[in-house]
């Protein structure tokens, strides 16, 4: 049997078992005696065993076995679960997970999994109690060792931390274990501890030290500590640079790779966390009480009546490269359609015209089902969220409910892929910097659990994602102040800013609010980050937030990417399109009625004042130039609250246009994101309104 020609389906199959295994885990954790649930989990690692047994994936089968060993004791009810069991469970899982990816890396999906086996064997037999309690016991003294040898010498990562520096890794940067011992007679400790971080918060992240941050600055640490940091630096500079610093004695620098990492990955703290999903097929067990020490995950359940018999979905898997095939066929499909369509209206003969017509409304029939195969639900990306959550939990030692709905709703595959990340830094940031510790809440008289929603919805032609906590708000004079500091604003500037445009400060680059270096806090990762990202998907972020009531953030996507309606414009000799989705209204105005407020073009419109800028001069038009029109029309264009009037020469007509990068060899062109073939065969560039409005 050729394995190659199922290993994709293997691939596909093992993310779906992953994924169910993950969710139904989540859910068990919230309502431990549901045997119901155990039994699918059973069903999903007995299925991953069997798949990678046979694909030859022996060390995926082996670590499967073992788990598949301790849910069957589970099922027959021969033992209870616990916090310690579904830590290991949740470890096995990353570990697989792990395994799959070098598998689609083209690896041979091999990993070192004693120290899990070991946790699973020690369930089986029942003695794991007493193993965790002495491990337990003697963690102190591993940690007070730890700067002595190895990164595995006693300093372990919690799964939070571990998977910061697997994405990092998959992003392609490379994480490091760095050991710093200072010189024997330094007076100074805690100063030369916070110049090394410095040096490493100025060049990447920081994941986690041992000791603490707090120990350190309170110098309760003997010579030596030590990093785990994500880095622009290689090994070699990074050894420079930190002994540089004064009173360094010596300094290790350790690179870092999945396997070390999933070898220091520890079980997560063994607080009691439940995580209750609430799809359809799990109605009957909602009401299940919660644990003290909650994450709450719920998700939209299911419209369908659970007395109707379900329908069958007849699928297949089509490769996303065929996808894509098919809608670049389309797209010179489109320009031909467009073409013939200028052609009809040129010769006027009735038997081509109505013939021209008819394929017209076949190719929108088609194009409409091609966007469609192309579209996917966000589930596929909400669906991480609840273990992040999960994780973040323990790791902040805080109560947290995630609120998950509208994870049906559909978006281009094309911006799927990149939302992802985003998504992921504005959770972490509502979990970390948003939701208040559990004293904090009960002192402002709040619930000990803080909720996160995260709502997915259409309207027109975007899709809208929002992250919303209840937790302690912006406080703007703070962000003020670090602004200031930070050179984003000058004192006068700051004064004459309103409400909204001071939250918005958070997305500037370098900007953040921790007060200390964290695990999670000031690892040199901004909102900036989240809005560059959102902002090349053509989409757009906004924040509001009430100081004390909560945050939220607000992304706004546009359907797809591949073909968009726009508005056919003319400058001179050459012709661009707006997206239509940017455009609020067309219009005329005369010169006499352009205002100039502090050197800049204003116009009135609908009672308030916008600016007008001059598409000509933006794009440098060789031969048109609107200060010599008497009136000059224009197109108002919004970005989220913001509007702006564009003068434009003359208005082709709108059309629906195929979207075309530039190539890597234009590359962050102002002003232009795109371009089109239009239907006469010229090339007509596609404006960024986003970047004509400050």
């Amino acid at each position: 049997m050729d394995m190659n020609a199922y290993l994709s389906m293997f691939i596909d199959e093992s993310n779906d078992h992953l994924q169910s295994l993950n969710e139904n885990l989540l859910q068990l954790e919230g309502n431990p005696e549901d045997l119901s649930i155990v039994q699918s989990i059973f069903r999903s690692a007995h299925t991953l065993k069997g798949m990678s047994a046979t694909m030859g994936f022996e060390d995926l089968a082996a670590l499967t076995h073992e788990m598949e060993n301790v849910l069957d004791l589970v099922r027959n009810s021969k033992l209870k679960m616990d916090s310690f069991i579904f830590d290991t469970l949740f470890k096995g899982l990353d570990a697989l997970e792990a395994m799959v990816q070098d598998i689609v890396g083209g690896g041979t999906g091999k990993a070192d999994v004693t120290s899990i086996v070991a946790s699973l064997q020690g369930i089986l037999k029942g003695d794991y109690k007493s193993q965790a309690a002495a491990s337990t016991a003697a963690a102190p003294s591993a940690s007070a060792n730890a700067g002595g040898g190895e990164a595995s010498g006693g300093v372990l990562l919690d799964q939070f931390q571990s998977s910061i520096l697997l994405q990092s890794m998959e992003a392609g940067h490379q994480p490091y274990y760095v050991q710093v011992s200072v010189d024997e007679n330094c007076v100074l400790k805690a100063a030369r501890s916070y110049m090394v971080f410095n040096l490493l918060e100025s060049n990447g992240e920081i994941v986690k030290s041992e000791p603490s941050v707090q120990d350190l600055e309170q110098e309760k640490f003997d010579r030596t500590f030590t990093v785990f940091t994500i880095s622009t630096l290689t090994a070699e500079q990074l050894y420079e640079q930190i002994m540089n610093i004064s009173e360094i004695s010596s300094v290790t620098v350790t690179p870092l790779d999945a396997e070390t990492l999933a070898s220091l990955t520890s079980a997560p703290a063994a607080a009691a966390v439940e995580a209750p999903v609430k799809p359809a097929a799990a109605a009957e067990s909602a009401t299940a009480p919660l644990a003290n020490d909650s994450v709450k995950i719920s998700s939209k359940p299911s419209a369908a009546p659970q007395s109707a018999p379900a329908a069958m979905n007849k699928t297949i898997r089509v490769d996303i490269d065929r996808l894509d095939t098919l809608m670049n066929l389309f797209s010179e499909l489109l320009i031909d359609r467009v073409r013939l369509e200028q052609l009809a209206s040129e010769i006027k003969r009735t038997e081509l015209t109505e013939t021209v017509e008819h394929m017209s409304r076949v190719s929108s029939d088609l194009q409409n089902i091609v966007l469609k195969l192309r579209m996917v639900p966000v589930d596929s990306v909400f669906n991480r969220f609840p273990r992040l959550v999960r994780d973040m939990a323990k790791s902040l030692n805080k109560k947290m409910e995630l609120i998950i709905t509208g994870a049906d709703t559909e978006l281009d595959r094309t911006v799927i892929d990149e939302i992802g990340d985003p998504l992921v830094h504005l959770i972490r940031n509502s979990g970390d910097h948003g939701i208040e510790s559990v004293e904090e809440r009960i002192a402002s008289g709040k619930s000990e659990t803080g909720t996160i929603h995260l709502r997915a919805f259409h309207s027109g032609n975007h899709v809208f994602i929002e992250v919303e906590e209840d937790g302690r708000g912006i406080n703007k004079q703070k962000v003020l102040q670090i602004a200031i500091k930070n050179g984003v604003v000058t004192e006068e500037q700051a004064r004459n800013l309103t409400e909204e445009e001071i939250q918005m400060l958070i997305f500037a680059p370098g900007f953040s609010t921790a007060d200390k270096i964290s695990d999670i806090s000031g690892r040199g990762v901004g909102l900036d980050v989240v809005k560059t990202k959102i902002t090349s998907l053509g989409g757009n972020v906004t924040v509001t937030s009430a100081e004390g009531k909560g945050t939220k953030f607000s992304v706004q996507l546009p359907l797809t990417l591949s073909i968009i309606s726009a508005m056919l414009i003319k400058l001179g000799s050459e012709k661009y399109a707006i997206p239509l989705s940017s455009i609020v209204e067309t219009g005329i105005i005369k010169r006499s009625g352009i205002l100039n407020v502090h050197g800049n073009q204003m116009v009135e419109f609908r009672g308030s004042i916008i600016p007008l800028v001059s598409l000509s001069s933006v794009l440098e038009s060789p031969d048109y130039d609107e200060s010599q029109e008497q009136e000059t029309e224009i197109v108002v264009i919004r970005k989220g609250d913001k509007m702006a009037a564009v003068m434009v020469e003359e208005f082709i007509g709108q059309s629906e246009i195929v979207l075309k990068t530039l190539g890597k060899y234009l590359t962050n062109v102002y002003a232009i994101s795109g371009a089109t073939i239009l239907g006469d065969g010229y090339v007509a560039l596609i404006i960024d309104p986003n970047a004509l409005i400050k």
